[in-house]
């Protein structure tokens, strides 16, 4: 041997064995961590990923004539990264002048654990830009929007809706339209370090975000301004409960103005969130007679100038009925009666139409059944089917008692009499269409032209020497009906106190009126007011002037001409809007309850 040592082949192998083994050992660590991996480990190796969302710019709610009532701007909003926040202290102190805050509620936001604390969102720009002078690293002032509306944050609050601080639509057309006026929100996705901190020259995504579109409503946004401010006055020195105001043309079915108030349970008079023209149901009373007219019209009963007997009371079912004033013994005609509001007249009327015709024309005209806005919580009203009529269902519903009606319900039954017995559906949107992309219900036929000229002419007549005479718009012709109806209360249509003591009754005041210059009837105006105080609690007294205060403001705005002093002749009537011909409906079983009441004009 020559010095070389030889190396036995049990030992190669056993080192060759060895690394095998090392080797396998390796590549099953390195499968079991790329398939099964560790969180502890990925947080210490992991690069973060970022990823913000761009909120899209939201669409406007526009008016008729393309003036926002509702809108999004820029705002200011705060936010922290407390990893970075060397002095949360300091911070707040600093943060709490600015911001109007207590430190001490700052301070949570400031510190702890998370990369990412709301401070302060949607706030003005200038105190954005106020805390971004302080330079506090940690605290970062972002743009985002917020939703802003130039008549005020209450105007139009019931209609257009509400959304909310995600900029989410939560009520009225904000909601029901609210995948239309979001549009798609884009993102940043960005490579960021264990601060939080963005890497220079790291990976980021940016999508853009697609802006919403807007909407156009029917309303008029000064009208709209106008008529709630005017009901403002009318609720809260009436002392009443609540307060609906509409407007409408006619002969579209467009909404112009759609106003909701309530008293609140501090006693101040406010708007309200929730729409009362479509979710309140009460019982409308005298302004609900000419349904009764037309049905007895319609049906042959009675002609425009026929003398009914209209006794002194009448007795049914052991409840007396009567009118206000009390009268001897007379014979009106259907004219007479309602322009007197006769409760009795129009219950003879009823009596010599009939039940059933009676239950179609109430159905015919829209009672019992959603309007075709069809509002998210509309109700359909009250309407009892024949199958649970009694003897008193017939007096109490021909004089707007025993049933539930709601503000739209009635807008739209005056609409159909404006529009020359055509019901035209209500509209809001102004592209006439669903949110769910249904079809509009197309216009119908309720009323021959001629049974329609009678209504109106018993309603002008109401305005004229009734009870509805204050209700007048100088230069213009106005047709309408007052109602001071009772509502159901504690005992029937009694208020009690503790002791049983009768103490008052539940009124509703209502007028309803169809204002017309030469070419027409040009505006239809509903005032309904709830549970009056005081002395002044009817229909003709209270909601009357209302109507007619609203109506000079809507006609000035929309510069519809007054009549012409010049030219005798008959009074033009717009052109209705198409509408195929249909006979009354069927009665069908709608469910519904009625109580037995007495309407007081």
């Amino acid at each position: 041997m020559t010095g070389r040592q030889l190396v036995g082949r049990g030992r190669v192998v056993t080192v060759l064995v060895i690394l095998l083994l090392a080797l396998g050992g390796l590549v099953y660590r390195i499968v079991d961590v790329q398939a099964t991996p560790d969180p502890r480990i990925l947080e210490d190796v992991i690069i973060p990923i970022g990823e913000n969302t761009v909120p899209a710019p939201r669409g406007s709610v526009i008016d008729r004539n393309g003036r926002t009532i509702a809108l999004s701007l820029p705002a200011a909003t705060i936010v922290s990264n407390p990893r970075i926040i060397g002095d949360p202290h300091g911070a707040a102190e600093a943060l709490s002048e600015i911001l109007g805050m207590e430190p001490s509620e700052l301070l949570e936001e400031l510190q702890g654990d998370g990369a990412f604390r709301y401070i302060a969102r949607q706030i003005d720009p200038e105190i954005g830009e106020r805390v971004d002078s302080l330079g506090i690293v940690g605290i970062t002032v972002i743009s985002e929007p917020r939703r802003e509306h130039p008549n005020g944050d209450c105007s139009a609050l019931a209609a257009v809706g509400r959304v909310n601080i995600d900029h989410m639509g939560m009520s009225g057309i904000e909601e029901t339209y609210d995948e239309h006026l979001s549009g798609t929100p884009g993102r940043v996705v960005k490579e960021v370090g264990v601060d939080g901190t963005t890497i220079p020259g790291g990976m980021q995504e940016v999508t853009a975000p697609t802006v919403g579109h807007d909407v156009a409503v029917t309303l008029d946004r000064n009208i709209q301004f106008q008529a709630e401010s005017m009901l403002f006055d009318v609720v809260a020195s009436a002392g009443a409960s609540s307060g609906v105001a509409l407007v409408s043309l006619p002969a579209t079915g467009e909404i112009v103005a759609m106003a909701n108030v309530a008293r609140g349970s501090d006693g101040i008079v406010d708007c309200t969130r929730q729409n009362l023209a479509a979710t309140w149901t009460y019982e409308p009373g005298s302004v609900f007679k000419p349904v009764t007219a037309a049905a007895a019209l319609t049906s042959g009963a009675v002609m425009e100038h026929t003398k009914i007997e209209v006794p002194s009371y009448l007795t049914i079912w052991e409840h007396r009925f009567e009118d206000t004033p009390t009268h001897p013994d007379v014979e009106w005609t259907p004219v007479e009666i309602v322009t007197r509001s006769s409760n009795i007249g129009t219950i003879k009327m009823a009596q010599m139409t009939g039940e059933e015709r009676l239950y179609q024309t109430i159905r015919a005209f829209g009672f019992g059944s959603r309007t075709a806005l069809d509002f998210k919580g509309e109700s359909k009203g009250i309407v009892p089917p024949l199958s649970r009529w009694n003897g008193l269902s017939l007096p109490n519903m021909a004089i707007g008692q025993g049933l539930a009606v709601t503000p739209l319900q009635m807008l739209q039954l005056y609409n159909t009499i404006a529009n020359d017995g055509v019901r035209v559906p209500l509209r809001l949107v102004d592209d006439g269409a669903h949110a769910s992309g249904e079809e509009r219900p197309a216009p119908v036929r309720i009323l021959s032209s001629d049974m329609a000229s009678s209504l109106m002419r018993m309603l002008e007549s109401v305005v004229l020497v009734g009870t509805g005479r204050e209700a007048v718009v100088e230069g213009f012709s106005v047709a309408g009906k007052t109602g001071t109806a009772w509502q159901p209360c504690d005992v029937g249509y009694k208020c009690v106190n503790e002791r049983d003591e009768l103490i008052g009754r539940h009124h509703t005041a209502t007028f309803a009126g169809i204002v017309s210059n030469d070419d027409g009837p040009a505006l239809v105006v509903l005032v309904v007011i709830d549970e009056p105080k005081g002395d002044v609690i009817s229909g003709g007294r209270l909601a009357a002037p209302a109507v007619s205060r609203i109506a000079e403001y809507a006609l000035r705005q929309l510069r519809i001409p007054a009549v012409l002093d010049a030219g005798t002749g008959h009074r033009r009537r717009a052109e209705p809007a198409t509408a195929p011909t249909t006979t009354l409906p069927d009665p069908d079983g709608t469910d519904g309850s009625g109580n037995t009441g007495q309407d007081r004009t």
